[in-house]
């Protein structure tokens, strides 16, 4: 087959997969089965992370051998993320999750000269994450807070081989474990699928008409201040549906793939905006210092002269 010919064939061939599937996924949403199955395998995962923190791993990388901890270390402090696909499981087997698909993903980067505290009045800044996070997220509010806990609202925008745009509530919980460790969890409470984003309908779909990109999604951000900088580390567990079998190996890689670049643009947007805030803070507190000065020097002068 030429390969013009085939890019033709293979493009038509996505299309057809496409609009076969739109029917079916339409009126679905995740069943009681498949949501308990994602809650048993996002309660497996912070079990980890609890057992993790207990042998002195915040990171997920701690548990590594030195040289490959070294080899690492030189990859984000070349300004290189760290991204790997992960797979919780239970008593060593596979958690099976029926009519869903679970996306594991950790991803990991390197903050040079960056505090702790100015990471977390980034990824804290809930009314301002449509800017630091555009374009991937389109609108973001505080909905509500109490002490460490928050209720949050965030649209989120995807475009791969189709445009897809969601309106996800989150209940997020901060806890700080010492003053150079902080964890920011992040779960899902509601998820809609929006239809004709941007124009006069938009609108949301119900639950029964939900395409299935995502039903489920849970972060969990680790914050650690050493080394002369801030380590970010970002660990997603998202839930979307199947797809017909006949079709699985077109689509199922395009999906497998959203979250690792999601993460990626997660973590280098995290980095531009914590480097922005940063060096206003910075030359705010040098044009205070400046007009200290200046005072000072106009005070001298005055007493001098007098």
């Amino acid at each position: 087959m030429q390969p013009a010919i085939f890019r033709s064939f293979f493009s038509a061939l996505i299309a057809a997969a496409i609009s076969l599937l739109a029917p079916p996924v339409r009126a679905h949403e995740p069943k009681p089965e498949t949501l308990a199955a994602f809650d048993h395998y996002r309660d497996k995962t912070e079990a980890r992370m609890d057992s993790d923190l207990l042998a002195g791993h915040f990171l997920y990388i701690d548990q590594f051998p030195g040289p490959r901890r070294h080899e690492i270390d030189a990859q984000l402090r070349r300004n290189e993320f760290f991204l790997e696909q992960l797979h919780t499981l239970d008593d060593g087997h596979h958690i099976h999750v029926p009519g869903g698909i679970i996306h594991h993903w950790i991803g990991i980067a390197f903050l040079p000269g960056v505090t702790l505290a100015q990471t977390k009045s980034v990824l804290e800044d809930y009314a301002h994450e449509k800017e630091n996070y555009f374009p991937d997220v389109r609108q973001s509010r505080l909905l509500s807070q109490n002490g460490n806990d928050s209720e949050v609202f965030l649209q989120f925008y995807s475009k791969t081989m189709v445009t897809a745009v969601f309106n996800v509530n989150f209940a997020s919980r901060t806890t700080n474990y010492s003053p150079t460790r902080t964890q920011i969890r992040s779960c899902s409470t509601r998820v809609a699928d929006v239809e004709n984003f941007a124009t006069p309908n938009e609108h949301e779909l119900p639950p029964a008409d939900s395409r299935g990109y995502l039903w489920k999604l849970c972060t969990w951000w680790h914050i650690e201040e050493k080394d002369r900088g801030t380590y970010i580390q970002v660990e997603a567990v998202e839930l979307s549906r199947t797809v017909p079998f006949a079709f699985a190996w077109i689509v199922n890689p395009i999906i497998r793939n959203v979250p690792k670049t999601f993460l990626s643009h997660l973590l280098g947007a995290t980095q531009k905006a914590v480097a922005k805030k940063s060096a206003a803070l910075a030359n705010s507190r040098d044009s205070a210092s400046g007009s200290v000065t200046q005072f000072s020097q106009a005070a001298a002068s005055t007493t001098g002269s007098s």
